[in-house]
């Protein structure tokens, strides 16, 4: 198994095997990050990027001002932090998060957005509130504040004037 840190540009580009989602035989996943600064601590496994962040890993897009990426001596994911201006793109559900501070662990498959934490699906439903988590692969949400402010948008029942029966 091995790690790759490249620098082309202002690009650093992760190659990180991910063992909780892809099996050692399967290729390695490619994280590929652009920053203004980058910051690199070895003995920890800790990269800091900060300045017009952005990254892309999978299915997700993130950006934001700084995010520190924390890997195992095994390559793995620990955890995601970023901070500032946070955006999380889903590519697959068309889901967009934003906030203050984003908290992703690998562990759990759970993100935690904070600070005036929005959270929008793909057909334009919102949810405001202080605090979001969202758990990824469970597919599910908790959002907390005073007040958690929820817009859905719902399609009209046509009813048949004749019958009064609704479709």
């Amino acid at each position: 198994m091995r790690r790759t840190v490249s620098w082309i540009g202002g690009v650093a580009v992760l190659m990180i095997l991910f063992s909780g989602w892809v099996s050692a035989q399967e290729p390695q996943e490619q994280m590929v990050v652009t920053s203004r600064h980058q910051k690199v601590d070895y003995v920890n496994r800790i990269f800091v990027y900060s300045g017009e962040v952005k990254l892309d890993w999978k299915e997700v897009v993130v950006e934001a001002e700084e995010v520190s990426v924390y890997i195992t001596e095994e390559n793995t994911l620990i955890k995601l932090v970023a901070k500032g201006k946070v955006t999380i793109t889903e590519k697959e559900t068309k889901t967009k998060t934003s906030g203050e501070l984003a908290t992703y662990n690998a562990e759990d498959d759970k993100m935690v957005m904070e600070g005036n934490a929005q959270y929008e699906d793909e057909f334009g439903n919102t949810i405001l509130a202080d605090k979001i988590v969202l758990w990824r692969e469970e597919k599910r949400m908790e959002a907390t504040g005073s007040p958690v402010i929820a817009t859905y948008f719902l399609e009209e029942v046509q009813v048949d004037s004749s019958s009064g029966k609704s479709d």
